[in-house]
């Protein structure tokens, strides 16, 4: 676990951002002084970031990561719920497995952290969620019927999300 970021920016958390655009995400928040962790369920912690590991699949996964990033950034300002997976079939091939392991990561999962990261939002009085969809989820696509329903889904929370805490300066 490395830390080396700017004392005093925001405190953000990027789940999924230890390769990809997760970690393309995590860089573009570093360069603009924040102090940014990303959670990764296998592979390397990027240089210079602080990495958490954790699976969004499970809750108290979740709550364990953002109490640890929490003990060294403070309370998570910023969430970019970005940890996904597909797993492309055709719907008459693709087995109930497959569908619900890929929504319990993309949607369930991005809703647990942002449950989480909501807490400590509401007493700071201010917060920002960036959910990462896709293209998909607006339009479809053959072969990705699990993937598309869990990224219409973010789209979803999102609009909820802002109308049910934005009165209390929380954004998504």
């Amino acid at each position: 676990m490395q830390n080396e970021q700017q004392p005093g920016g925001r405190s953000v958390l990027v789940t999924g951002g230890n390769r990809g655009s997760g970690l393309a995400i995590a860089r573009a928040f570093q360069a603009n002084g924040g102090k940014v962790a990303i959670t990764y369920r296998s592979g390397e912690v990027p240089d210079g970031l602080l990495g958490v590991k954790a699976d969004v699949t499970g809750a108290a996964s979740v709550d364990a990561a953002f109490t640890e990033v929490e003990s060294a950034h403070g309370p998570v300002e910023v969430l970019v719920a970005n940890a996904g997976i597909t797993r492309d079939m055709l719907l008459l091939r693709m087995s109930e497995e497959d569908s619900t392991d890929v929504v319990d990561t993309n949607l369930t999962g991005a809703f647990r952290a942002v449950k989480r990261a909501s807490k400590g939002m509401i007493r700071l009085r201010k917060g920002r969620v960036v959910l990462i969809s896709s293209v998909v989820g607006l339009y479809g696509s053959p072969g990705q019927i699990n993937y598309a329903a869990s990224k219409a889904g973010l789209v979803g929370i999102a609009r909820s999300l802002t109308r049910e805490l934005g009165s209390r300066g929380i954004t998504a």
